[in-house]
């Protein structure tokens, strides 16, 4: 049944089955040929109905477009053929793509331990690689791209342009073992030698401190402050410990009856166990704490938890000291702060803490070996750490004392 310009619906008879099927015949270089488009479909009622086949409509499009082929003196069959045939093309990958990908490897599981660790690592690459390499081909990014991404941030902020450098090698190594780059690593250490050289790197500056004569002012302060974020500080300031530590300390780690607090590898900085002896003043703030000695009975209990449930936000005992600032500002217009630098005066933040309990064992003449290992540092060299097993707990409990 022809509908016109070479459309034809073809109705089949089969043993009592009946078939419909749309084709289009065409001449093309003299020769007469018939292209099948596909079975015959009736209109839909409802447009959201799923159609299995080619309505009148729908055939009459497609018989259109065949005929603009054959008047431009192209084979519709042959071009059918050869799309078939003809490779896919290759989907292209993203560096968002690829970044997306690594995130779930086993290697980004086991190298980024903690949930905290995996968002500053993803948050540093959306911040500062996805907006300009994001929507890039992932196997044709270069080494002029990556440095674009680096250039803004390395003056001002050098170890923040390090770590995304580092993070951006990893992205792009998971590339090449998967297939989805061939070149080299453009973020890699070799491919930038030269250029992070000539870079002008961000003067470091050490974290604010209290004024060393100070310190029992502002203590004294801080134990009159109830809460317990009030309660978190004091007892990073008693060991000298990071927020961190002190922050995610369970029950099952400290032991009331030989007064030591120690931390597990997976907790700290350089992956090792570490010890605190507990002075008096520490373990007489934790008899203090609401029912510790109740909760005592699950080790898993934190030692200091969040108002809500949960382990206390790092902001959390940094607004404790910004708020003792803020008191004493109105107070002498002055506030804690840093007295290092007049210019830019800063109030003090926790981990300047750490720095002058440094300042008070020096001063006081204390083993640099065992104020060193109260601070969780590695000391000497490799073979000198592994020979001393000893971390000295005992040796550092009169230190802590003081």
């Amino acid at each position: 049944m022809s509908d016109g310009g070479g459309l034809f619906l073809q109705v089949t008879d089969w043993k009592g089955v009946v078939s419909r099927s749309w084709e289009f015949r065409f001449t093309l270089n003299g020769k007469t040929r018939s292209m099948g488009l596909g079975p015959f479909a009736k209109a839909r009622k409802n447009p959201d109905e799923p159609v299995f086949g080619l309505t009148l409509k729908d055939a009459r499009l497609k018989g259109g477009e065949l005929r603009q082929v054959v008047e431009a003196g192209r084979d519709p069959i042959a071009e059918r053929q050869a799309s078939k045939t003809a490779p896919e093309a290759p989907k292209v990958v993203t560096f968002a793509d690829a970044l997306n990908e690594y995130m779930k490897t086993d290697y980004s599981q086991k190298n980024l331990s903690s949930d905290k660790h995996r968002k500053q690592w993803r948050a540093s690459l959306d911040l500062h690689a996805v907006p300009k390499i994001g929507a890039k081909d992932v196997g044709t990014i270069t080494i002029d791209e990556v440095k674009d991404v680096l250039k803004p941030i390395y003056s001002a902020k050098t170890d923040t342009a390090r770590r995304v450098r580092q993070r951006m090698e990893s992205v792009f190594a998971w590339a090449i073992d998967e297939g989805c780059r061939e070149h080299d690593n453009p973020a890699s250490v070799a491919a930038l030698q030269i250029w992070i050289k000539n870079q002008k790197k961000a003067e470091a500056q050490n974290h604010p401190a209290i004024q060393h004569g100070d310190m029992p002012t502002w203590f004294a302060e801080l134990r009159q402050r109830e809460g317990m974020a009030a309660q978190a500080l004091a007892f990073v300031v008693l060991c000298a410990s990071w927020s961190g530590e002190v922050r995610g300390a369970t029950r099952g780690e400290i032991d009331l009856k030989a007064k030591v607090w120690t931390t597990p590898a997976p907790r700290m900085k350089m992956k090792k166990p570490h010890s605190v002896p507990l002075s008096e003043a520490a373990v007489a703030l934790l008899k203090a704490l609401p029912n510790y000695d109740a909760d005592h009975k699950d080790p898993k209990a934190l030692v200091f938890p969040a108002p809500r449930g949960g382990v206390m936000s790092d902001m959390t005992i940094s607004a404790v000291m910004k708020r003792m600032h803020e008191a004493k500002a109105k107070k002498d217009e002055r506030g804690w702060v840093d007295p290092s630098d007049d210019t830019n005066p800063r109030h003090p933040v926790p981990h300047g803490l750490r720095s002058k309990f440094k300042d008070w064992a020096a001063k006081r003449g204390y083993d640099n070996i065992q104020s060193e290992l109260a601070l969780a540092h590695n000391v000497g060299n490799e073979v000198e750490r592994r020979y001393r097993r000893d971390d000295l707990v005992e040796e550092r409990r009169a230190m802590m004392n003081a």
